[in-house]
């Protein structure tokens, strides 16, 4: 179907052909229309077309006749014309073009003939032109090779020239020509020849060898009797040959007669005749030399030089080359004669200094004015303008590289020896306390402020001044590295060294260790106690020693025994005091705990608190917050009713306590005061006083600055270091507790040579930067060392006792006993191994951290249970009072009370829940209202109220009256 035109486009205008119509007719007939009939009268109608078109075409003609006729006789005539021409067209083609008698054929036949003479007129021209030109370089070639047999070089060099320029200027038909190019050859041929001849009389003229210099100002060719100067050859040379003869000449010389003489001894022995001039290097014996003497050489070396050779050079290269020596041989200078002999002590620095001086003259005299007096460079002089700086830096690399040699020594502990922390008497605690008769009156625990020295002051763990010191280093250098004090009554021969260290733990781990057992005092130690039989005793005094100095190697801590000091009487006080929860806490816990032997304990606070310690950070560790309040001591006034219950007489002690420092920090000490002494000698020296004045040298800093500040470098090596080196060893609490001694150590060292260096600010900001990194780090490392120990536990605890839940049943009950026991064991193992290390209150104070940590963990574990059986609180009960068996760890002497109050802050709250979960709802409501559970939560009791005792209305009064708060106390 055909496609329908739109209406808005155009139409094709209708045609009036006739033959359009037809085909029109025959495009719409379909097939079945299609006969005889229709396909006749198309037939029919093209006749009729045919006929009509005919028609209209001679009615055409008939209109304008005349016009027709004249056109058809025009077309007529033109076409005879056509005619005529093509025949006269092809005969001139035919005249032109003919091979044998055609113009154009001649025509070419003429001009190659032509051509072909021309040809034989210029190959005859050129042919003579390069005749001449081989006549001439022949000739020229035959004059060359003359002057050579006859050994005249110089006129052969530039008669070479000459030839090697006219065989370059051949004719261009001669430039490939085979005899051009054998000319060529033979040119260079003898040109290589004359410079070969050259060089043979230059290498006689000039012999140059690893210990001598031998010049001939004239030599002879050989196989001639022509004699030519040195600077003749020498001007002969072609640049590359000079260039490469003077690069070899260079590095020869440089390497045979500087480096070699700047680095050997030797004499020199010169040799001066009409033909020769030798100069010849005489090596000499090393013992009898001079430090000058090799200066003095280098000197002669350049004369004999500069007179018989620099001289003959070519001017075009003498200066390139002179200058081109300047550089290696001031770097030789440096390098192999100035740099090596820097002085490696202050007092051999006057003669270098000379030294320096004549290498300064020397560049002067040479290098500038013979070598490079164009642009002259004093290297040298700037040089030794900065030489106080040269000096202090090789210092500095030495005095490190020493450090370091130092540092990465293996520890020996056989070389440790015991250091005194010497403590003020405000700052002791009681050891010893005559006259009490009632426990708590006794102890005067109302009476805190009756002495001078406060309870909280006695051990000095809150000073925040830095302890004093001044004592201290004379005591550690009074003691020999190699006498090591006897632990535990043992000699100095079986001391374990290994097994301090703790690297003898795995042969000893499943061993039990209970707390020291001192047989108690008898009456009169009372009052003098004897050092040998008590292990925490002081030493006795100077005297003593004197006569009997195997009296005190007992005692590790050994402390020197000051005179006991009595206190007299508080006066009366003006005001009552204030109950203290924590003192009834006390008694009431002395008389409920059991110490491991069945004894009743009795607690002591007579010592404060220790020094805080940051918690582990662990998710598993309790947070301080969360575990426990730390004990207050109020110090009410005491009133007229309390005084007497004041003991007749205090002994007060102010021990001596020592720690354990290995052989390496002392000698770190000793090497950074070597280090100070030479940087004070140094800068109070004038030696280099002209040359920091001189104009030439910009400098920042005074001599004396780097070298100043080694001594902290050497620290600093030591901070980065260590723990670097020793990471295995450091990873063991021994080695931290170790580590964190030797810094403290060092830090107090450090403070005694911070105070010397009054007059040098410098040295004392950088020491002082020094002593506080290294007391920081002393002071993190232990408590790192113990946080990690008390992560262990807390672990052990966290995975053994499981919460503490479901104890009733006996494997439960089993595996949480085993678990306590382990870590009671460990902390017991962990107390011997570090003993011997640090001072006691830091031995407390670790010890304290463990326990601590661990009682914690059990506070926390069962004060969180939800509900707690009677058979599950009675053995829960059990389970705490193993952990009583640690208390014997805070005592010195069996028959005083222990101090671990002080250090435990969790202890008596510990104590408390082991009653606790025995008690009865009145026990516990008691304890309460009379205020003996301050240190419990609120919280926490509701928690133990509900989990111990049935929901009854006494459990919900109970709870409501704990929800209250704790009770107010009141004024007596």
């Amino acid at each position: 179907m055909a496609f329908p035109v739109p209406n808005h486009l155009p139409r094709k205008p209708a045609s009036n052909d006739v033959t359009s119509k037809i085909l029109s007719s025959i495009d719409s007939a379909s097939l079945q229309s299609i006969n005889s009939s229709v396909a006749k009268s198309w037939v029919a109608e093209l006749d009729e077309s045919i006929s009509l078109t005919k028609t209209r075409i001679h009615e055409r003609i008939q209109q304008d006749l005349p016009k027709f006729q004249h056109q058809f006789e025009t077309s007529k005539s033109v076409q005879v014309r056509l005619h005529s021409l093509t025949e006269e067209v092809e005969a001139l083609d035919n005249a032109i073009s003919n091979p044998q008698s055609g113009l154009v054929s001649k025509t070419l036949q003429t001009l190659k003939a032509h051509a072909a003479l021309s040809q034989k007129a210029a190959d005859a021209s050129v042919a003579a032109d390069s005749l001449a030109h081989l006549l001439k370089c022949r000739q020229h070639y035959t004059s060359v090779m003359s002057l050579v047999q006859f050994g005249k070089l110089p006129e052969a060099v530039a008669a070479s020239i000459n030839l090697e320029g006219l065989v370059a200027s051949s004719p261009d038909a001669l430039q490939q020509a085979v005899i051009v190019k054998d000319m060529r050859r033979k040119v260079q041929a003898l040109k290589s020849n004359i410079e070969g001849q050259l060089l043979d009389a230059l290498s006689r003229s000039v012999n140059l060898q690893p210990t001598s210099i031998a010049i001939q100002l004239q030599v002879q060719v050989r196989d001639t009797e022509t004699v030519v100067t040195l600077d003749q050859i020498l001007a002969s040379l072609s640049s590359v040959a000079l260039g490469d003869y003077l690069t070899i000449l260079k590095r020869d010389f440089v390497a045979n007669f500087v480096d070699r003489v700047l680095q050997q001894p030797y004499s020199l022995k010169l040799d001066n005749s009409l033909t020769q001039h030798s100069l010849i290097l005489v090596p000499s014996p090393p013992s009898s030399e001079q430090r000058i003497s090799r200066l003095e050489n280098l000197s002669s070396i350049f004369d004999f030089v500069a007179e018989y050779l620099f001289i003959q050079l070519p001017a075009a290269h003498a200066s390139s080359f002179l200058r081109s020596l300047c550089k290696p041989v001031v770097t030789s200078l440096l390098n192999l004669y100035l740099i090596p002999q820097l002085p490696s002590s202050f007092g051999l620095l006057p003669p270098f200094l000379e030294l320096v001086q004549a290498c300064v003259d020397f560049e002067a005299r040479y290098v500038v004015n013979i070598l490079d007096p164009e642009s002259p460079v004093y290297t040298l002089k700037d040089w030794s303008d900065g030489l106080s700086g040269h000096y202090e830096r090789q210092r500095r690399t030495a005095i490190l590289a020493r450090s370091r040699e130092l540092l990465v020594e293996k520890i020996d502990l056989a070389g440790a020896f015991q250091v005194d922390v010497a403590r003020p008497l405000d700052s002791s605690y009681p050891i010893a306390i005559n006259g009490a008769e009632d426990e708590e009156e006794a102890w005067g625990f109302k009476d805190e402020l009756s002495l001078n020295t406060s309870q909280t002051d006695s051990w000095g763990f809150d000073d925040d001044a830095e302890p004093e010191v001044e004592d201290q280093p004379e005591a550690a250098k009074d003691k020999e590295p190699a006498k090591v004090e006897p632990i535990n009554g043992t000699s100095e021969d079986s001391i374990d060294t290994d097994d301090a260290w703790g690297w003898n733990d795995d042969e000893n781990a499943n061993e039990e260790v209970q707390a020291d057992e001192v047989p108690p005092l008898d009456e009169s130690s009372t009052d003098e106690p004897t050092w040998d039989d008590d292990p925490w005793a002081d030493p006795p005094s100077q005297e003593e020693t004197s006569v009997d100095e195997t009296n005190w190697d007992d005692d590790p801590w050994g402390d020197p025994s000051p005179a006991n000091v009595e206190l007299a009487p508080p006066s009366k006080p003006a005001t009552t005091p204030t109950p203290k929860a924590a003192t009834r806490l006390e008694r009431l816990a002395s008389k409920n705990k059991k110490q491991p032997n069945g004894a009743s304990s009795q607690h002591s606070i007579a010592s404060p608190p220790p020094l805080s310690l940051s918690q582990p950070n662990s998710a598993s560790t309790i947070a301080p917050s969360q575990r426990t309040t730390q004990p207050k001591s109020p110090n009410p006034p005491l009133n007229s009713s309390s005084h007497h219950r004041r003991p007749s007489k205090i002994l007060v002690t102010a021990p001596t306590e020592t720690y354990r420092v290995t052989s390496k920090a002392k000698q770190i000490v000793r090497f950074v005061e070597d280090v100070v002494a030479e940087s004070k000698q140094f800068a109070a020296s004038n030696l280099f006083a002209e040359s920091s004045k001189s104009p030439t040298v910009i400098s920042t800093s005074v001599p004396g600055s780097t070298l100043i500040q080694c001594s902290s470098s050497v620290l600093e090596l030591y901070q980065a270091l260590y723990p670097v080196r020793f990471e295995k060893e450091l990873s063991r609490i021994e080695g931290g507790l170790q580590f964190s001694n030797d810094c403290l150590y060092l830090s107090d060292s450090v403070d005694k040579i911070e105070r010397e260096a009054g007059h040098h600010p410098q040295l004392k900001e950088r020491l002082g930067e020094c002593r506080n990194d290294l007391k920081i780090l002393g002071d993190s490392w232990f408590e790192d060392a113990v946080n990690r120990e008390c992560l262990q536990d807390d672990q052990i605890l966290v995975d053994g006792t499981q919460g503490f839940t479901f104890t009733g049943d006996q494997e439960r009950y089993d595996e949480c006993e085993e678990a306590i026991n382990k870590v009671v064991r460990n902390i017991k193992d962990l107390a011997r191994r570090i003993k011997p290390i640090p001072t006691k209150s830091k031995y407390y104070q670790a010890l304290g951290r463990l326990v601590d940590t661990a009682l914690s963990r059990v506070l926390h574990d069962i004060t969180a249970l939800p509900d707690i059986p009677e058979l599950e609180s009675t053995r829960l009960a059990e389970l705490c009072r193993i952990f009583n068996s640690l208390e014997g760890l805070f005592s010195e002497d069996p028959t005083q009370s222990s101090f671990v109050v002080a250090y435990v802050p969790s202890w008596l709250k510990f104590s408390y829940l082991s009653e606790l979960l025995e008690a009865s709802m009145a026990d516990l409501t008691y304890l309460f209202e009379q205020g003996a559970l301050v240190d419990f939560e609120i919280r926490e009791l509701v928690n133990l109220v509900r989990a111990l005792f049935a929901d009854t209305q006494l459990r919900t009064a109970a709870i409501n009256k704990l929800q209250e708060g704790h009770p107010v106390p009141t004024s007596a």
